[in-house]
């Protein structure tokens, strides 16, 4: 039991490196997520908005403003 504990806090340090990097706060660190996540989406639809939107679940809209927001090429 121990063994597997260590093993999924190593996984976890992989993940979520804590050593040697600045802190981020919550919305940081999502909004850092939610970037990478809106690239991909408009990587695989092709910058299709209305697609890309559907696969994230928001309105079209709101993928607008927020490729705006954190100035993506959409």
């Amino acid at each position: 039991m121990v063994d597997e504990q260590e093993y999924l806090w190593e996984m976890l340090e992989d993940i979520w490196p804590t050593e040697g990097k600045i802190q981020q706060t919550l919305i940081e660190e999502l909004e850092e997520i939610e970037v990478k996540r809106i690239q991909l989406a408009l990587d695989q639809t092709n910058h299709n908005k209305t697609h890309a939107s559907r696969e994230l679940g928001i309105g079209r809209t709101l993928l607008i403003h927020k490729c705006k927001k954190y100035g993506l090429v959409a």
